[in-house]
């Protein structure tokens, strides 16, 4: 399940979280200050993601999550998370939330923080460590996983 790239995880959450909102509404809410908090978190997230990938893209590095980081990315967003791409992805997902407007797609959010710890960030930091050593231990420290 680890080839399943981190965007069609999103995705595949996004449609979990739609189902489960229209089969099993818990707690309906809704409101015109949700929907702007919901936009507001979807517009965030894309901002986040797709400045991430440009850092990643600058530098000369990879951003697929299987391949081999040329160079370590600790700067722009990365000085503050280091991964804003899956933060970005949960902010997006919270978005989608709140504009649903029920409890049960909550489900789909953790979900896909679980998965993505297992499936990419773990073996990520493996290797990170196993390539950059010294300065990767060095980030480790002054920067958190998620926020």
């Amino acid at each position: 399940m680890r080839k399943i790239s981190p965007p069609a995880l999103t995705l595949a959450c996004l449609f979990g979280m739609m189902t489960v909102h229209w089969l099993f509404p818990i707690l309906w809410i809704s409101s015109w200050g949700l929907l702007i908090v919901g936009i507001v978190f979807i517009t965030l997230g894309l901002v986040i993601a797709f400045g991430a990938e440009k850092q990643f893209r600058q530098s000369g590095t990879t951003v697929d999550h299987l391949g081999s980081a040329s160079r370590l990315v600790t700067d722009g967003w990365f000085k503050y998370s280091r991964n804003p791409m899956y933060f970005s992805f949960v902010l997006m997902l919270m978005g989608a939330w709140v504009l649903l407007g029920s409890l049960s797609p909550l489900a789909f959010i953790l979900a896909f923080i679980l998965l993505t710890e297992q499936w990419y960030i773990l073996l990520e930091e493996k290797r990170l460590a196993a390539t950059f050593r010294n300065n990767y231990r060095s980030y480790l420290k002054r920067t958190r996983r998620w926020i």
